[in-house]
Protein backbone atom coordinates (compact mmCIF):
# COMPACT_ATOMS: atom_id res chain seq x y z
CA UNK A 1 0.00 0.00 0.00
CA UNK A 2 2.81 2.15 0.86
CA UNK A 3 4.38 1.44 -2.35
CA UNK A 4 0.97 2.41 -4.19
CA UNK A 5 1.31 5.80 -2.61
CA UNK A 6 4.48 6.39 -3.17
CA UNK A 7 3.94 5.39 -6.83
CA UNK A 8 1.76 7.99 -7.15
CA UNK A 9 2.99 10.37 -5.49
CA UNK A 10 6.15 10.08 -7.76
CA UNK A 11 3.82 10.41 -10.61
CA UNK A 12 1.95 13.43 -9.95
CA UNK A 13 5.18 15.31 -9.02
CA UNK A 14 6.34 14.37 -12.38
CA UNK A 15 3.20 15.07 -13.95
CA UNK A 16 3.43 18.61 -12.41
CA UNK A 17 6.89 18.95 -13.16
CA UNK A 18 5.81 17.87 -16.77
CA UNK A 19 3.11 20.55 -16.59
CA UNK A 20 5.14 23.13 -15.84
CA UNK A 21 7.82 22.32 -18.23
CA UNK A 22 5.51 22.83 -21.43
CA UNK A 23 3.94 25.92 -19.39
CA UNK A 24 6.95 27.35 -19.50
CA UNK A 25 7.86 26.50 -23.15
CA UNK A 26 4.43 27.44 -24.16
CA UNK A 27 4.95 31.03 -21.95
CA UNK A 28 8.42 31.63 -23.41
CA UNK A 29 7.22 30.70 -27.11
CA UNK A 30 4.24 33.29 -26.85
CA UNK A 31 7.10 35.86 -24.96
CA UNK A 32 9.23 35.59 -28.10
CA UNK A 33 6.57 35.46 -30.40
CA UNK A 34 5.30 39.02 -29.12
CA UNK A 35 8.59 40.56 -28.80
CA UNK A 36 9.44 39.26 -32.42
CA UNK A 37 6.09 41.23 -33.57
CA UNK A 38 7.13 44.00 -31.48
CA UNK A 39 10.42 44.53 -33.33
CA UNK A 40 9.16 44.15 -36.38
CA UNK A 41 6.56 46.75 -36.38
CA UNK A 42 9.61 49.36 -34.81
CA UNK A 43 11.41 47.92 -37.85
CA UNK A 44 14.19 46.92 -35.36
CA UNK A 45 15.27 44.19 -37.07
CA UNK A 46 18.79 43.33 -35.38
CA UNK A 47 16.31 42.85 -32.12
CA UNK A 48 13.60 40.66 -34.36
CA UNK A 49 16.61 38.05 -35.70
CA UNK A 50 17.81 37.52 -32.18
CA UNK A 51 14.00 36.52 -31.65
CA UNK A 52 13.24 34.37 -34.71
CA UNK A 53 16.60 32.79 -33.82
CA UNK A 54 15.94 31.91 -30.60
CA UNK A 55 12.50 30.81 -31.32
CA UNK A 56 14.20 28.25 -34.16
CA UNK A 57 16.31 27.00 -31.58
CA UNK A 58 13.64 25.12 -29.11
CA UNK A 59 13.06 21.35 -30.81
CA UNK A 60 9.64 21.19 -29.82
CA UNK A 61 7.88 24.46 -30.59
CA UNK A 62 10.21 25.26 -33.71
CA UNK A 63 7.72 23.88 -36.38
CA UNK A 64 5.42 26.02 -34.57
CA UNK A 65 7.14 28.76 -34.34
CA UNK A 66 8.38 28.99 -37.74
CA UNK A 67 4.57 29.04 -39.13
CA UNK A 68 3.86 31.58 -36.97
CA UNK A 69 6.84 34.03 -37.66
CA UNK A 70 6.37 33.18 -41.62
CA UNK A 71 3.23 34.58 -40.89
CA UNK A 72 4.24 37.91 -39.27
CA UNK A 73 6.84 38.61 -41.75
CA UNK A 74 4.09 38.26 -44.61
CA UNK A 75 2.11 40.54 -42.62
CA UNK A 76 4.56 42.80 -42.70
CA UNK A 77 5.40 42.29 -45.92
CA UNK A 78 2.14 43.40 -46.99
CA UNK A 79 2.68 46.80 -44.45
CA UNK A 80 5.73 47.35 -46.40
CA UNK A 81 4.02 47.51 -49.76
CA UNK A 82 1.35 49.33 -48.71
CA UNK A 83 3.76 52.03 -47.22
CA UNK A 84 6.07 52.34 -50.63
CA UNK A 85 3.26 52.18 -52.90
CA UNK A 86 1.24 55.14 -51.17
CA UNK A 87 4.46 57.00 -50.76
CA UNK A 88 4.68 57.14 -47.16
CA UNK A 89 8.33 55.69 -46.92
CA UNK A 90 11.33 55.88 -49.95
CA UNK A 91 12.40 53.93 -52.24
CA UNK A 92 15.59 53.16 -50.18
CA UNK A 93 13.81 52.92 -47.03
CA UNK A 94 11.86 49.97 -48.43
CA UNK A 95 15.01 48.06 -50.10
CA UNK A 96 16.40 48.72 -46.21
CA UNK A 97 13.06 47.08 -44.43
CA UNK A 98 13.37 44.28 -47.27
CA UNK A 99 16.67 43.32 -46.24
CA UNK A 100 15.74 43.54 -42.74
CA UNK A 101 13.50 40.63 -43.27
CA UNK A 102 15.52 38.72 -45.90
CA UNK A 103 18.13 39.07 -42.35
CA UNK A 104 15.92 36.64 -40.65
CA UNK A 105 17.62 33.61 -41.83
CA UNK A 106 14.24 33.26 -44.40
CA UNK A 107 14.23 32.49 -48.09
CA UNK A 108 10.91 34.51 -48.70
CA UNK A 109 10.24 34.21 -52.67
CA UNK A 110 7.47 36.60 -51.76
CA UNK A 111 9.87 39.60 -50.23
CA UNK A 112 12.82 38.84 -53.13
CA UNK A 113 10.19 39.46 -56.24
CA UNK A 114 8.68 42.57 -53.92
CA UNK A 115 12.19 43.58 -53.86
CA UNK A 116 13.18 42.97 -57.51
CA UNK A 117 10.21 45.28 -59.18
CA UNK A 118 11.95 48.13 -57.46
CA UNK A 119 13.38 50.32 -59.77
CA UNK A 120 16.58 50.88 -57.87
CA UNK A 121 17.46 47.49 -57.37
CA UNK A 122 16.20 46.36 -60.99
CA UNK A 123 18.35 49.40 -62.46
CA UNK A 124 21.18 48.46 -60.45
CA UNK A 125 20.80 45.02 -61.61
CA UNK A 126 20.97 46.73 -65.19
CA UNK A 127 23.64 48.80 -65.08
CA UNK A 128 25.43 45.87 -63.35
CA UNK A 129 24.98 43.54 -66.65
CA UNK A 130 25.68 45.89 -68.99
CA UNK A 131 28.82 47.12 -67.11
CA UNK A 132 30.45 43.62 -67.41
CA UNK A 133 29.25 43.74 -71.01
CA UNK A 134 30.93 46.68 -71.34
CA UNK A 135 34.00 45.16 -69.36
CA UNK A 136 34.52 41.83 -71.65
CA UNK A 137 34.49 45.02 -74.61
CA UNK A 138 37.39 46.48 -72.92
CA UNK A 139 35.58 49.76 -72.99
CA UNK A 140 36.59 50.13 -69.45
CA UNK A 141 35.70 53.74 -69.01
CA UNK A 142 32.24 52.96 -69.64
CA UNK A 143 32.04 50.26 -67.55
CA UNK A 144 32.97 52.09 -64.85
CA UNK A 145 30.15 54.90 -64.79
CA UNK A 146 27.87 51.65 -65.21
CA UNK A 147 29.39 49.99 -61.86
CA UNK A 148 29.40 53.30 -60.37
CA UNK A 149 26.08 53.81 -60.70
CA UNK A 150 25.06 50.75 -58.96
CA UNK A 151 23.14 51.90 -56.03
CA UNK A 152 24.62 51.05 -52.57
CA UNK A 153 21.72 49.01 -51.52
CA UNK A 154 21.82 46.53 -54.29
CA UNK A 155 22.95 43.19 -54.06
CA UNK A 156 25.21 43.67 -56.60
CA UNK A 157 27.20 46.69 -54.74
CA UNK A 158 30.00 44.23 -53.54
CA UNK A 159 30.80 42.62 -57.01
CA UNK A 160 30.25 46.09 -58.61
CA UNK A 161 33.04 47.66 -56.16
CA UNK A 162 35.81 45.02 -57.07
CA UNK A 163 35.21 45.66 -60.81
CA UNK A 164 35.14 49.12 -60.23
CA UNK A 165 38.80 48.87 -59.35
CA UNK A 166 39.25 45.99 -62.26
CA UNK A 167 38.28 49.11 -64.31
CA UNK A 168 40.80 51.29 -62.74
CA UNK A 169 43.60 49.68 -63.25
CA UNK A 170 42.89 49.16 -66.62
CA UNK A 171 42.20 52.76 -67.00
CA UNK A 172 45.32 54.13 -65.07
CA UNK A 173 48.13 51.37 -66.91
CA UNK A 174 48.58 53.46 -70.40
CA UNK A 175 48.08 56.73 -68.60
CA UNK A 176 51.04 56.07 -66.20
CA UNK A 177 53.07 54.32 -68.44
CA UNK A 178 52.89 57.47 -71.04
CA UNK A 179 53.45 59.94 -67.69
CA UNK A 180 56.78 57.65 -66.77
CA UNK A 181 57.94 58.35 -70.54
CA UNK A 182 57.62 62.13 -69.68
CA UNK A 183 59.12 61.68 -66.31
CA UNK A 184 62.62 60.36 -67.96
CA UNK A 185 62.14 62.44 -70.50
CA UNK A 186 62.00 64.95 -68.22
CA UNK A 187 59.38 67.00 -69.30
CA UNK A 188 57.41 67.50 -65.90
CA UNK A 189 54.65 70.17 -67.20
CA UNK A 190 53.97 68.06 -70.30
CA UNK A 191 53.33 65.30 -68.12
CA UNK A 192 51.03 67.26 -65.99
CA UNK A 193 49.41 68.75 -68.77
CA UNK A 194 48.54 65.49 -70.22
CA UNK A 195 47.36 63.92 -66.41
CA UNK A 196 45.05 66.65 -66.21
CA UNK A 197 43.67 65.97 -69.17
CA UNK A 198 42.91 62.33 -68.00
CA UNK A 199 42.32 63.40 -64.60
CA UNK A 200 38.81 64.82 -65.14
CA UNK A 201 37.64 61.47 -66.15
CA UNK A 202 38.68 60.41 -63.07
CA UNK A 203 38.51 63.33 -60.83
CA UNK A 204 38.71 61.48 -57.54
CA UNK A 205 41.16 58.85 -58.40
CA UNK A 206 43.86 58.92 -55.49
CA UNK A 207 46.55 57.17 -57.44
CA UNK A 208 46.35 59.63 -60.80
CA UNK A 209 46.62 62.48 -57.96
CA UNK A 210 49.37 60.93 -56.31
CA UNK A 211 51.03 60.67 -59.55
CA UNK A 212 50.46 64.43 -59.69
CA UNK A 213 52.03 65.68 -57.16
CA UNK A 214 55.32 63.82 -57.74
CA UNK A 215 55.61 65.25 -60.65
CA UNK A 216 54.65 68.73 -58.81
CA UNK A 217 57.43 67.61 -56.93
CA UNK A 218 59.56 66.56 -59.83
CA UNK A 219 59.21 70.03 -61.49
CA UNK A 220 59.85 72.25 -58.29
CA UNK A 221 63.11 70.17 -58.02
CA UNK A 222 64.04 70.93 -61.41
CA UNK A 223 63.48 74.63 -61.58
CA UNK A 224 65.01 74.97 -58.29
CA UNK A 225 67.86 72.35 -59.89
CA UNK A 226 68.34 74.65 -63.17
CA UNK A 227 68.50 77.68 -60.82
CA UNK A 228 71.30 76.40 -58.85
CA UNK A 229 73.25 75.54 -61.59
CA UNK A 230 72.87 79.10 -63.63
CA UNK A 231 73.83 80.45 -60.04
CA UNK A 232 76.85 78.29 -59.48
CA UNK A 233 78.21 79.74 -63.41
CA UNK A 234 79.06 82.86 -61.78
CA UNK A 235 78.77 84.77 -65.04
CA UNK A 236 77.78 88.47 -65.66
CA UNK A 237 74.34 87.99 -65.26
CA UNK A 238 74.42 85.48 -62.62
CA UNK A 239 77.15 86.28 -59.93
CA UNK A 240 75.66 89.26 -58.61
CA UNK A 241 72.52 86.82 -57.46
CA UNK A 242 74.50 84.60 -55.74
CA UNK A 243 75.15 86.81 -52.64
CA UNK A 244 71.02 87.38 -52.13
CA UNK A 245 69.84 83.70 -53.73
CA UNK A 246 67.15 82.26 -52.22
CA UNK A 247 67.21 84.67 -49.47
CA UNK A 248 65.29 87.53 -51.34
CA UNK A 249 61.86 88.46 -50.22
CA UNK A 250 59.82 91.42 -48.57
CA UNK A 251 61.85 91.34 -45.28
CA UNK A 252 65.46 90.53 -46.79
CA UNK A 253 65.41 93.09 -49.77
CA UNK A 254 67.00 96.10 -47.86
CA UNK A 255 69.88 94.34 -46.74
CA UNK A 256 71.53 93.76 -49.99
CA UNK A 257 72.54 97.28 -51.52
CA UNK A 258 70.58 96.08 -54.44
CA UNK A 259 69.73 99.46 -56.71
CA UNK A 260 67.71 99.90 -59.82
CA UNK A 261 68.25 102.94 -62.33
CA UNK A 262 64.78 103.44 -61.77
CA UNK A 263 62.34 103.87 -58.66
CA UNK A 264 61.28 99.85 -59.43
CA UNK A 265 62.55 96.85 -58.80
CA UNK A 266 61.33 93.41 -60.14
CA UNK A 267 61.83 90.13 -58.96
CA UNK A 268 60.86 87.00 -60.14
CA UNK A 269 61.08 83.49 -58.10
CA UNK A 270 60.48 80.73 -60.37
CA UNK A 271 60.31 78.25 -58.00
CA UNK A 272 57.03 80.30 -56.58
CA UNK A 273 56.01 81.66 -59.99
CA UNK A 274 55.36 84.57 -58.33
CA UNK A 275 56.92 88.30 -59.59
CA UNK A 276 57.38 90.87 -57.04
CA UNK A 277 57.32 94.59 -58.03
CA UNK A 278 59.50 96.48 -55.42
CA UNK A 279 58.83 100.60 -55.47
CA UNK A 280 61.78 102.87 -53.60
CA UNK A 281 65.53 103.12 -54.06
CA UNK A 282 68.67 101.07 -52.80
CA UNK A 283 67.94 99.65 -49.03
CA UNK A 284 64.52 101.55 -49.23
CA UNK A 285 62.48 98.69 -51.36
CA UNK A 286 58.92 98.93 -50.35
CA UNK A 287 56.75 95.89 -51.65
CA UNK A 288 54.12 97.59 -54.46
CA UNK A 289 52.64 94.54 -56.01
CA UNK A 290 52.72 90.80 -56.14
CA UNK A 291 52.07 88.87 -59.48
CA UNK A 292 51.25 85.54 -60.42
CA UNK A 293 53.16 84.30 -63.47
CA UNK A 294 54.32 81.56 -64.72
CA UNK A 295 57.96 80.85 -66.59
CA UNK A 296 59.50 78.71 -68.99
CA UNK A 297 58.66 74.83 -69.35
CA UNK A 298 61.74 72.31 -69.10
CA UNK A 299 63.86 72.65 -72.24
CA UNK A 300 62.26 76.10 -72.39
CA UNK A 301 63.77 77.77 -69.23
CA UNK A 302 63.33 81.57 -68.51
CA UNK A 303 66.56 82.69 -68.22
CA UNK A 304 68.63 83.09 -64.85
CA UNK A 305 70.23 86.53 -63.58
CA UNK A 306 70.16 90.03 -63.34
CA UNK A 307 68.44 92.02 -66.29
CA UNK A 308 67.14 95.30 -67.42
CA UNK A 309 64.34 96.46 -68.95
CA UNK A 310 65.00 97.30 -72.38
CA UNK A 311 61.93 97.88 -74.47
CA UNK A 312 58.21 97.56 -74.33
CA UNK A 313 55.09 97.37 -77.28
CA UNK A 314 51.54 97.25 -76.75
CA UNK A 315 51.60 93.50 -79.11
CA UNK A 316 53.36 90.88 -80.50
CA UNK A 317 53.03 88.05 -82.53
CA UNK A 318 54.96 85.18 -82.66
CA UNK A 319 54.37 82.81 -86.37
CA UNK A 320 56.51 79.99 -84.65
CA UNK A 321 54.35 78.83 -82.04
CA UNK A 322 51.41 80.67 -83.35
CA UNK A 323 50.27 82.84 -80.41
CA UNK A 324 51.15 86.58 -79.36
CA UNK A 325 50.85 88.61 -76.05
CA UNK A 326 49.91 92.09 -74.71
CA UNK A 327 51.86 94.65 -73.44
CA UNK A 328 55.24 93.12 -73.77
CA UNK A 329 57.73 94.56 -71.44
CA UNK A 330 61.65 93.24 -73.07
CA UNK A 331 64.55 92.49 -70.97
CA UNK A 332 66.76 89.95 -73.03
CA UNK A 333 66.26 89.80 -76.33
CA UNK A 334 63.20 87.29 -77.55
CA UNK A 335 62.67 87.16 -73.48
CA UNK A 336 59.96 88.85 -72.12
CA UNK A 337 56.64 89.67 -69.82
CA UNK A 338 53.56 89.97 -71.13
CA UNK A 339 50.13 88.81 -70.90
CA UNK A 340 48.75 85.30 -71.30
CA UNK A 341 48.89 84.01 -75.36
CA UNK A 342 45.99 85.04 -77.58
CA UNK A 343 45.52 84.21 -81.11
CA UNK A 344 45.96 86.38 -83.57
CA UNK A 345 43.00 87.86 -83.24
CA UNK A 346 43.50 89.49 -80.06
CA UNK A 347 40.72 87.92 -78.70
CA UNK A 348 40.91 84.37 -78.41
CA UNK A 349 42.91 83.27 -75.80
CA UNK A 350 45.40 80.48 -75.84
CA UNK A 351 46.15 79.26 -72.55
CA UNK A 352 45.03 80.92 -69.74
CA UNK A 353 47.96 79.27 -67.34
CA UNK A 354 48.72 80.76 -65.00
CA UNK A 355 50.96 80.21 -61.79
CA UNK A 356 53.07 77.46 -63.27
CA UNK A 357 55.42 76.71 -65.53
CA UNK A 358 54.09 77.32 -69.15
CA UNK A 359 55.83 79.79 -71.51
CA UNK A 360 58.66 79.35 -74.13
CA UNK A 361 60.82 81.14 -71.43
CA UNK A 362 58.95 83.97 -71.25
CA UNK A 363 56.95 85.41 -68.11
CA UNK A 364 53.41 85.40 -68.71
CA UNK A 365 51.23 87.73 -66.23
CA UNK A 366 47.21 88.55 -66.33
CA UNK A 367 46.37 90.98 -69.25
CA UNK A 368 45.55 93.24 -66.07
CA UNK A 369 49.10 92.65 -64.28
CA UNK A 370 50.86 93.17 -67.50
CA UNK A 371 49.31 96.20 -68.65
CA UNK A 372 50.13 98.02 -65.15
CA UNK A 373 53.69 96.43 -65.45
CA UNK A 374 54.05 98.11 -69.15
CA UNK A 375 52.51 101.45 -67.68
CA UNK A 376 54.36 101.72 -64.69
CA UNK A 377 58.28 99.41 -64.37
CA UNK A 378 60.02 102.03 -67.15
CA UNK A 379 62.95 101.27 -69.03
CA UNK A 380 66.30 100.75 -66.89
CA UNK A 381 64.05 99.33 -64.62
CA UNK A 382 66.47 96.08 -62.63
CA UNK A 383 64.36 92.93 -63.16
CA UNK A 384 66.53 89.91 -60.77
CA UNK A 385 65.16 86.17 -61.79
CA UNK A 386 66.47 82.86 -59.93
Amino acid sequence: MKNKKLLISISSTILILLIIIVAYFILSFSNNLNKFKEDLALNNYEAASNCFNNGTKNIILRKTFLKSSDSVIIEKLSEIENDYYSGDISEEETVEDLNGLLSLNTSNEEILNFKNTLPLIKDSKDSFDIGISKLDEENYLEALNYFKSVHNLSDCKAQALEYEETCLDKIREPILETVDEYISNGKYSKGIEYLDSKINSLPDDPKLQEKRDELENLRLEHLEDYSQKNIDKATARTAPVMEYYKKLNEDTINQFDITSNTNYLVFVNIAEQKTYVYEGSKNDWTLAKTFTCSTGIEGKETPVGVFTVQNRAPWFFSPKYGQGGKYYVQFMGNYLFHSIPFDSDKTTISDPTLGVPASHGCIRLSVEDSKWLYDNVKNGSKIIIY
